[in-house]
C-alpha cells in the first residue's frame, strides 16, 4: 500500500526489536517520507510545527536535554502515537517541505521493556 500510495516499485523496510531508543533526541529525517508503526512498546513522539524552535535541534541544543534546550515550551507540547498507529512523516526531502520536516524522536523504553518497530522509506 505504501508503494502504491507513492507510485513507486521499491521501498526500504526496517523491522527492529529494540531495548533502547533508536533516536532518543528530537530530530528531522532527511528522507522524502517515512512510514512508522510500533507494534509493541512505547511509540513515536513528535512536536507540532508551531512553537517548535528548530534552531535547538542537533548542536543548537548546546548539549542540553530536549526538555531544557528551548526546543519546545511545555511537556504537553509532545504528541505521542498509539500502539498500531501508522504514521507518515514528511521529511526534509519532500518537495516544498525543506526546513519543515516533522520533528520527532523515539520514546524512552522502560528497563526490561522492548519496542517492536516497523519503518518504510521511499527510496
Amino acid at each position: 500500500m505504501f508503494c502504491f500510495l507513492f507510485d513507486v516499485n521499491l521501498s526500504g523496510l526496517r523491522l527492529r526489536s529494540l531495548e533502547q531508543p533508536m533516536c532518543p533526541r528530537f530530530h528531522v529525517d532527511h528522507v522524502t517520507c517515512r512510514l512508522i508503526t510500533t507494534y509493541r512498546g512505547p511509540t513515536t513522539q513528535w512536536l507540532p510545527h508551531k512553537g517548535t524552535d528548530r534552531s535547538k535541534l542537533g548542536r543548537g541544543n548546546g548539549g542540553r536535554p530536549d526538555e531544557s534546550s528551548g526546543l519546545f515550551q511545555h511537556q504537553s507540547d509532545i504528541n505521542q502515537a498509539l500502539t498500531g498507529d501508522v504514521l507518515l512523516l514528511k521529511g526534509e526531502r519532500w518537495q516544498g517541505n525543506e526546513g519543515t520536516g516533522l520533528v520527532h524522536r523515539s520514546p524512552k523504553i522502560p528497563d526490561g521493556g522492548r519496542r517492536l518497530l516497523l519503518t518504510l522509506d521511499l527510496i
